[in-house]
């Protein structure tokens, strides 16, 4: 928190005025500025957090193997792959649902940053 308090009391906003170590009250527009860094870092912290990896894919059944035994376990290579199809089912859908939520994510990410932007205007020396 630090490093945000030094990064905060450099910025520089017209008619604000930063004080966060003398312990004086900032404005109202400094507090909203600080609150949105805030909740765009402790926000950020969380996505970048590695997650359980929950879309794993199935292992394609192994069919090198010599004839005599794929011959004599036929059966059982038939339901291991019907098996991996169903799995393989399952696994596209846990995709398509990861995609939504990243998509989500992106939105909330897009609309923080819109907030943002629309909390102050841009300083003249900025790009």
């Amino acid at each position: 928190m630090r490093k945000t308090q030094e990064t905060l009391s450099t910025l520089p906003l017209s008619g604000v005025v930063l004080r966060p170590r003398d312990g004086r009250p900032m404005q109202r527009r400094a507090q909203l500025l600080a609150a949105i860094f805030a909740a765009i870092s402790a926000n950020s912290a969380v996505i970048a957090q590695p997650g359980a990896i929950l879309c794993v894919p199935p292992e394609v059944p192994a069919i090198d193997l010599p004839r005599t035994v794929l011959v004599e376990y036929r059966t059982e290579i038939t339901v291991e792959f019907e098996t991996y199809f169903t799995n393989f089912s399952d696994y596209i859908l846990c995709l398509d649902d990861e995609r939504t939520r990243a998509l989500v994510e992106a939105r909330v990410a897009t609309d923080a940053y819109s907030t943002f932007l629309n909390t102050l205007p841009a300083s003249k020396d900025l790009p």
